[in-house]
Parts: C-alpha cells; sequence; structure tokens
C-alpha cells in the first residue's frame, strides 16, 4: 500500500507538472506559429496553456517543497543559537500549518461550487483547474511537519542542532 501511495505521490508532483509543462509549451509554440505565421488564432491553446500552468506551478511546487529545494530566508536564524533558530523556525512552521490546514476545506468547497463552470473552448471542468491547490495545502502541511518535529527534538534537548544547519556549517567548512 505505501509503495502505491509513494507512486500516486510522484505521479502528481512529478510526472503530471512534466506532462501539463510539456503541453503547454507545445500549446504556446502553436498558438504563436498559428497566430502571426498562419494568421489564423487557435482558440484552444489558451485552454490548454492556462490549465499547463496551474498544474505545473502548483504541483510542481509540492514536489520543490518535498525535495527541500524551496527558497527560504534563513540569515536571522542561521546566527541564532540551535535552541533560539528553532524556536523561530518552530513558530514560522506551525504558522504555516494553521494557515494551511484553515484553507484546506474552503478550498475543496471553491473547487467543487466551479465544478459547473467548464473553460471557453476545450470545456475542461474548472474543478480540475481547482483542485490541485487543495493538493498543494495538504501537501505542504504534510512536508512542513517532519522540520516541526525536528525544532520539537532540538528546543527538549534530543538534538543538538537541524540537519540543514550542520550541512550548512559543513560546506563552510569544505568551502573554507
Amino acid at each position: 500500500m505505501k509503495k502505491i501511495l509513494l507512486f500516486l505521490r510522484d505521479v502528481i508532483e512529478l510526472y503530471i507538472p512534466i506532462i501539463s509543462f510539456s503541453l503547454l509549451f507545445i500549446a504556446f509554440i502553436l498558438q504563436v506559429f498559428f497566430r502571426y505565421v498562419i494568421n489564423r488564432p487557435l482558440t484552444w491553446t489558451q485552454d490548454i496553456i492556462v490549465v499547463g500552468f496551474c498544474w505545473t506551478v502548483i504541483l510542481g511546487a509540492c514536489y520543490t517543497m518535498r525535495r527541500k529545494g524551496q527558497v527560504s530566508f534563513t540569515m536571522l536564524y542561521d546566527q541564532y543559537p540551535p535552541k533560539v533558530a528553532a524556536w523561530a523556525r518552530l513558530a514560522g512552521n506551525v504558522l504555516i500549518i494553521g494557515t494551511f490546514a484553515v484553507l484546506v476545506i474552503p478550498s475543496v468547497n471553491y473547487a467543487i461550487f466551479v465544478s459547473f463552470q467548464k473553460t471557453a473552448a476545450l470545456r475542461i471542468n474548472y474543478f480540475w483547474i481547482f483542485i490541485p491547490f487543495s493538493y498543494f495545502l495538504l501537501s505542504i502541511i504534510g512536508y512542513t511537519i517532519e522540520p516541526v518535529i525536528e525544532d520539537w527534538k532540538i528546543i527538549t534537548g534530543k538534538l543538538d542542532d537541524s540537519a540543514e544547519r550542520k550541512l550548512d556549517q559543513l560546506m563552510k567548512e569544505v568551502e573554507a
């Protein structure tokens, strides 16, 4: 069961964004070609570009968070001692979890609410455009729990420092 869930996570966070970006890119090239070379604009390409962009950005962000590749501004708490930095990270991550948790049900409700509407050309149900945002919220909550646990271990003295800070210190030593 775990392998199936991990495979589904890869499909949602890795393969769907790859496919959606590829389709977005092809549709964009077709749109430019037909509009400016043949002088006969296509209407359906706009639907693919918008849906592809939404899926690529939202689901790709989930994969980025999983790989810890997101941008984080750590300049301040890198200067703090480990426990103070852990408290600062913990506060920020709890704020993220709380805010995103509050948004989950309204985002699902909104996706269901707009499901009676369809895009102009391809008649894609708006549910499929907005539901990835709900997955995004749940995914970010899930990926933020691990750093919260790690920071709590630092605060309670079960860990001396976060793995990220240890890696940063090691990189600085290697560079020096």
